[in-house]
């Protein structure tokens, strides 16, 4: 049984999770962008900046962790708007920050609320889209994440120069106060307000719903028997993939500049670029993602994205601009959309209703400290062999292979209803 609701509010729906997502990722990869401007005003190096963004996703794993079972008692509606204003507040203190020991505090809290858009919007998009186009929405949506990045590259170029690395966490503020404010009209999931009449004992349920399963603690549900192995995969999988990520897009400004003689500018150039090629991966994973299936899309990208980081590791040389910047754009594009617009679908429509919010928020949570553990692993090895480029061999090329544990994990028909697939 599909949602009640008009093609007019889907589309609505679609739009503003799109740009909410986009944001979100302007106010996280701020971060990134100006990483190396803050280690010279803040003072610390290139191994401190991968261990300041280890701090900060562990910081993201607590702030996801707890959103989780909220979305699924408080409510997607309401969530969906705390955790935006949330992310605005902190992201306007954080142009207030004197030592890194400020910019991790605040950049815990922001950052985490701007992943806690993710499993909000996942599951209130999941839940209202029809079978044969959730995958393919979600896939638009999701590439809301490159045009946060092209904005804020954007935005960087045109401003730094005039109002420094400050000025642009408060302008990062407005417009995620812009997109709360166009969240007035958002309703509340059919499914879930079904769930809680049911829970409530008011109605009974429209939509297949194991009543007594939903009366436990989310997280309690996501370890018993019938979603154990879907939790235990989908995760792992995740894990393995994200622990290269920091590597390839969340430092890779700091090395473009500090290991391959780019200036912050062409840095910032070439992520802008990528960055806008690389919105198109959303939408094309998400369309055949929803014609192969989910499961299946990740494994391709499983392979291509650790394909493009060798070619990378070849023939990208020092202070060599286009060598950069063309072996870098497949790399972003097949490490970014091509996993996450299948993938977080893939993991949505895995769990049911009364636990959905909880399991996309939990796979989030467990990405934050993946990215934790990938940003010590990225100093770690750094550290240790002093060679960016066999850090790089490591981290890049070889551990993305063990990603392709996903096949362990459920066999979906992409088209399926909701409730056929788990309930």
């Amino acid at each position: 049984m599909e949602s009640g609701k008009s093609k007019r509010y889907l589309l609505y729906l679609t739009i503003i999770a799109f740009f909410g997502w986009a944001m979100a990722s302007f106010n996280f990869n701020l971060l990134t962008e100006t990483l190396p401007l803050m280690e010279q005003s803040l003072h610390f190096g290139t191994v401190l900046a991968g261990l300041i963004s280890g701090i900060v996703y562990l910081g993201m794993f607590t702030m996801v962790l707890i959103y989780g079972p909220l979305i699924d008692r408080l409510g997607r509606k309401l969530m969906f708007q705390i955790v935006l204003l949330v992310s605005a507040v902190f992201t306007g203190f954080t142009s207030l920050v004197t030592n890194f020991f400020q910019l991790i505090g605040l950049r815990f809290v922001a950052d985490g609320s701007a992943f806690g858009e993710l499993p909000t919007g996942l599951t209130l998009v999941t839940e209202e889209s029809p079978s044969n186009l959730r995958g393919t929405l979600y896939g638009f949506i999701q590439g809301g994440w490159p045009i946060g990045v092209f904005i804020g590259s954007g935005i960087y170029l045109a401003l730094v120069s005039k109002i420094g690395w400050r000025g642009l966490y408060v302008i990062g503020v407005l417009p995620l106060i812009v997109i709360i404010i166009g969240r007035i009209w958002i309703k509340e999931s059919d499914r879930f307000t079904d769930m809680k009449s049911a829970l409530n004992a008011k109605d009974k349920p429209k939509y297949k719903i194991n009543i007594e399963k939903a009366k436990e603690f989310t997280y309690k549900q996501l370890f018993e028997h019938d979603l154990l192995r879907q939790t235990l995969s989908v995760n792992l999988a995740w894990i393995f993939y994200t622990l290269s990520f920091v590597t390839t897009n969340v430092v890779i400004a700091a090395i473009f500049v500090s290991y391959y003689n780019l200036t912050s500018s062409q840095a910032v150039t070439i992520l802008l670029i990528a960055s806008g090629i690389g919105f198109f991966a959303y939408p094309l994973a998400g369309w055949y993602g929803q014609k192969i299936g989910r499961r299946e899309a990740w494994v391709l990208s499983s392979i291509l994205m650790p394909f493009f980081a060798l070619i990378f590791y070849f023939i990208a040389k020092p202070g060599n601009f286009d060598s950069i910047m063309y072996t870098y754009i497949p790399l972003y594009f097949f490490s970014n959309g091509t996993f996450a617009a299948p993938g977080f679908m893939y993991i949505s429509e895995s769990f049911p209703t009364r636990a959905r919010g909880s399991a996309t928020a939990f796979s989030m949570a467990l990405i934050a400290a993946s990215y934790a553990a990938g940003g010590f692993l990225f100093s770690a090895v750094l550290s240790a062999t002093h060679n960016i480029h066999l850090t790089w061999l490591i981290i890049a090329v070889i551990i993305p292979f063990s990603s392709l544990i996903i096949l362990a994990g459920k066999k979906i028909n992409p088209n399926a209803e909701l409730e056929s697939i788990a309930y």
